[in-house]
Parts: C-alpha cells; structure tokens; sequence
C-alpha cells in the first residue's frame, strides 16, 4: 500500500498546484470576486473558486488511482449486507464512492452558484441536505455503535435513526468548514490537519472484514485530499492570493464527513464518535457558540456576524497571522491526542 499512498498523496499536490490557478483563471472570467459582508473584517478584492481546483485534484487522483492499482479495484468490489429488519440492504465500496461523487458535483454546483451571485442561508441548508441525503443513500452510512465494556457487541441503529444521525454529521461538517473560512489559510490549514490525522488513525485500526476494508478506502481518500488541500494552501496561506470560496468550503467540509463516516466511525466504539469532533475541535466549538448565540438573540441561525472564535482574537490585538498560527497549534495538539488515544486502545 505505500506505493499508492506515496501516489496519493505526492499526485494529488501536484495537480493541485497546476489546477488551482487554473481555477483563478475561470474566476477572473466570470468575474467570481469576493464581496464585502458581515463576516469579513479586512475586505480585500480577490478571486473565489480556490476550491474548485482542489475538487479537481481531488477526483482525478481517485480515479487515475482506480486505474492504476489493481488493489484500488478489488477493495471498490468488497461488498456486506446489511440487515435492518425486513429490508435487506448491499452496500458495495464503489458504491460508496459513486455517492460522494455525485453528491460532491451537486454541493460543488451549489457553492459555485453562491460564490457568484449568492444563495439564502436556509436554501443553501436545504441543499446540504440534500447532498447528505444522496451520500448517504448510497451507502455513507453511519450504522450504529459499540457499546462501553462490551466491544463485541454491536448495536445497529434503527434505518431511520442511522439517516437521521449521518444527515446531521455530514452537514454538520459541512457548516464547521464553511464558519471556519474567515482568515487566510484557516479553513485549508484545519482540513489538511484533520485528513492527515484520520489517514495515520485509519493505518493504526487493525481491522478486518468490514470494518478493515472501509478504514483502507478512508486512509485513501484522506490522503488525496490532504494533498490536494496543501497544493491549494500555496496560493492560500497568509497573505492570500485567492480564496477558496463556498464552493470548496462546502465541499471541503462534506468530504471530511464523508472520510469520517467511511472510516473511524465503521468502528462503532463510541470514542469514535468523538474523535473526527475532537480533530476538528475549534470549528467545532465555533458553530454550538455561533448557534446559541443567534438563539439568544432571537435570529435565524444562518444570519452572519462578527462574533465568531477568530474574530474575537483579532479585536482583542491579535495579528491574523498570529490567529491562524493559534489554530494550527490548537488543531495538531487535538489531533495528537487523538492518535494517542487510538494508539493506547490498540
């Protein structure tokens, strides 16, 4: 496997350097430029679209990889059935895949509709869970757990509890990703932290069966995109020459809930649940506190404001590189504990 690993992960950064430009370029001629709004703090005039040159990257890699590798193919047929009650369910690793896919050209389709002229709050929700929806619908699910002291054994959740509870990860990822976008580097700096994170908490968890072929497409998917966001994160980090938009934000933060479902939390331990929350703990932290605030104060909870962790620090006389620098530190001390604690249950 180091050999598709190095591929990955080496492939996917070097695409991402070509392709991001490119996707500046496309910004430049739909004139796809950031707007002022009640979130920016210091508004500078430059492209949107980053993200769809990490999408790009992203897919390509995938599918040059299923080319390439035989090992890639045979693990997409691993296939399980899956037994909830009366209705019998085959859930196949391509099929998985396929899902991400189309859910990703809708989410992507959504974003790039709003970098250009903007979509309501609770429209763009609605299509978050529609993508949600289609992931989940082909198989991204997030089946049930194992409960504390009796790891052998596994508890499925009812079919509807099962969607309702992976709709709500997936979009809840979708939404700490998107709040984080608020400085130079910040989002893409959290998600290349988190991917490289679940691939070395993917390669730890020796599995097998189900559980051991869902945690190698996991540790595959994470580290395409942690390359292809450190390809991005040339063009991004502090100062920025373009931004990576709704449209990889969006995609951005459904793909780390994708990678999450896929993987860890197949283990079904209950600190598995806890663990792509803790990775992703400041972004985490920063939409319960965006939420009560908002229904403190009586309004829709997709209203924008100036209150969020990042801008706190800065009115308080932090300098953005140094805001950036406290998440980047904040994010690896979580993901390390993380490790660790994967590390110990082994």
């Amino acid at each position: 496997m180091i050999k598709i690993y190095l591929f990955c992960f080496f492939l996917s950064f070097l695409l991402s350097i070509f392709l991001v430009p490119f996707s500046k370029f496309l910004a430049k001629k739909f004139s796809i430029y950031d707007k002022p709004s009640k979130r920016k703090i210091n508004f500078r005039k430059l492209t949107r679209w980053g993200g769809f040159g990490i999408f790009l990257s992203f897919f390509l890699v995938l599918f040059l990889g299923i080319k390439i590798f035989p090992e890639i193919k045979n693990l997409l047929n691993y296939k399980y059935t899956l037994n909830w009650g009366e209705y019998n369910e085959t859930i196949l690793l391509s099929k998985q895949l396929l899902g991400i896919f189309f859910a990703s050209l809708i989410i992507v389709a959504v974003g790039t509709i709003d970098d250009k002229v903007g979509i309501p709050p609770m429209t763009k929700f609605l299509f978050q869970v529609i993508v949600a929806y289609c992931a989940m619908d082909y198989g991204v699910r997030i089946l049930g757990i194992s409960l504390p002291f009796y790891q052998e054994k596994f508890i499925f959740f009812p079919r509807i509890i099962s969607q309702i509870i992976t709709i709500l990860w997936l979009c809840g990822f979708m939404n700490m990703i998107n709040l984080a976008d608020g400085l130079d580097g910040l989002a893409g700096g959290i998600v290349l932290i988190s991917s490289l994170t679940f691939f070395i908490i993917s390669i730890l968890q020796k599995q097998t069966g189900i559980v051991g072929q869902q945690l190698i497409l996991s540790s595959i998917l994470s580290l395409i995109l942690a390359g292809s966001v450190a390809g991005f994160l040339i063009y991004n980090f502090y100062p920025a020459k373009l931004f990576m938009g709704d449209t990889g934000a969006l995609w951005l933060g459904f793909i780390i809930g994708c990678i999450t479902t896929v993987g860890v939390l197949k283990t079904g331990a209950i600190i598995s649940f806890v663990i792509p929350i803790l990775v992703a703990g400041l972004p985490f932290v920063d939409v319960i506190l965006a939420i009560l605030r908002r229904v403190r104060k009586g309004i829709s909870i997709g209203v924008a404001d100036r209150q969020h962790i990042h801008h706190i620090l800065l009115y308080s006389g932090w300098t953005e590189r140094e805001v950036i620098l406290f998440f980047y530190i904040i994010s690896l001390v979580l993901s390390t504990i993380s490790i660790t604690i994967v590390a110990l249950k082994r």
